[in-house]
């Protein structure tokens, strides 16, 4: 089920997918299993460079806030047994110099539709669903397109998620299980190192950005 207000970014997914298939398809064939790998690689390295901005922007928050931890740290002593009068302080004194200590959560926060955009687009491939500008070749063709004996359309837990075009081997099933676990472990290190690029060692543990930004490593 897709997200309506997200419907333009769906769109404009597949239209990329649409195009590297065309691309990688001249030279590998359209069902090839090589064809549907290489785009949704470089599917994913293109969103990565679209990124490129955000994280740009990220590092310069950061060296502003390292440059007031030394007044951070003096309101610290100053409050020291006032949690809430630090907090207040500290976040006056970044509007006061134009910081945002949430500025470490910009690329991951903006990953998150595109991801979901991506998701939804594989979702209607996998499903057999031409839409969002996907044409019923391109769909048909990721239909048959094996990559290391699977298809896009290939599930985990096949028996609970129909459809599938045949039944999945143990073989098959450790190497879905494979790419989840991989997929998963670099998303949350990815976000883990953005996240630690973005908090400062001024920043109070306690605080509820501080905390807000490391919840986003486990909800993304």
């Amino acid at each position: 089920m897709s997200i309506p207000l997200l419907d333009p970014l769906y769109e404009a997914v597949a239209w990329v997918i649409m195009r590297l298939h065309s691309l990688f398809g001249a030279v590998f064939g359209a069902s090839s299993g090589w064809t549907w790998a290489l785009t949704i690689i470089f599917l994913v390295i293109i969103m990565r460079l679209i990124m490129v901005p955000l994280f740009i922007k990220q590092m310069h928050a950061t060296r502003k806030m390292t440059a007031l931890a030394p007044q951070v740290a003096e309101l610290k002593k100053k409050y020291k047994g006032d949690k809430q009068k630090l907090n207040e302080e500290t976040m006056k004194l970044y509007r006061e110099n134009g910081a945002n200590p949430l500025a470490g959560c910009l690329p991951v926060v903006a990953q998150l539709p595109v991801f979901f955009a991506l998701f939804g687009v594989l979702r209607a491939i996998s499903l057999d669903e031409p839409k969002y500008g996907l044409t019923p070749e391109v769909v048909h063709s990721a239909q048959n397109a094996h990559i290391l004996g699977v298809t896009v359309a290939d599930r985990l837990l096949s028996k609970l998620f129909p459809p599938v075009f045949y039944p999945l081997g143990t073989e098959q099933r450790i190497v879905i299980l494979l790419t989840v676990v991989l997929s998963a472990t670099t998303t949350f290190m990815t976000v883990r190192q953005s996240m630690k690029r973005g908090m400062t060692p001024q920043v109070d543990p306690d605080n509820p950005m501080a905390s807000s930004q490391k919840m986003m490593q486990y909800i993304v």
